[in-house]
């Protein structure tokens, strides 16, 4: 099996709200702008390798960029049981994941697992992506995700990126539609 996946390019983080970090992010960091996805649609999501409605999470997410890393913040809405709290035991604001990007993840969730990983959350995007969460004991790290992004994900995420790159701090939140490539 050949190993597809390339570098970190995402930091998540589990937060209670979102104006907290992203003010701190924006003012202290000078890291932004920010864009709030709410009430993100998947399907297929599993936890612990049970599927079904009880694993339906209600989450919006924050992103901005900070070079080529993408900064994460997940707000999860509802009391399903999922790595964002349950796995974390509520600890919040601290790194959750680090996530990778690959071109076929089946190939490189079999490579992990063949190395110890535990395969504990995934599903896909309304528009086909995948993803997946593993941990190992002892990893050193943090829990990582791994993607395969369709080819509006990647376009979207290049629009945010390159808002960040001219960004002149005066608008710390901005909508997708204030951006364009």
């Amino acid at each position: 099996m050949e190993k597809f996946f390339g570098p970190m390019e995402q930091m998540g983080f589990v937060v209670d709200n979102f104006n907290e970090p992203i003010k701190h992010w924006t003012e202290k960091l000078n890291i932004g702008p920010f864009f709030i996805l709410e009430h993100l649609d998947l399907k297929d999501v599993y936890y612990y390798g049970k599927n079904g409605e009880e694993n339906e999470i209600d989450f919006s997410v924050a992103l901005a960029y900070s070079g080529n890393m993408q900064i994460e913040f997940i707000k999860q809405h509802c009391d399903t049981p999922s790595i964002y709290n349950e796995y974390v035991n509520h600890k919040k604001n601290t790194l959750h994941h680090l996530c990778t990007f690959t071109k076929n993840i089946e190939n490189d969730i079999k490579i992990l697992e063949s190395q110890g990983y535990r395969n504990l959350q995934g599903g896909k995007t309304m528009d086909e992506g995948t993803f997946s969460y593993l941990d190992i004991d002892n990893n050193f790290s943090p829990i990582l995700e791994i993607a395969q992004l369709s080819e509006g994900a990647l376009g979207m995420f290049d629009m945010i990126k390159e808002a960040s790159i001219n960004w002149d701090g005066k608008k710390p939140i901005m909508d997708l539609g204030e951006i364009s490539i």
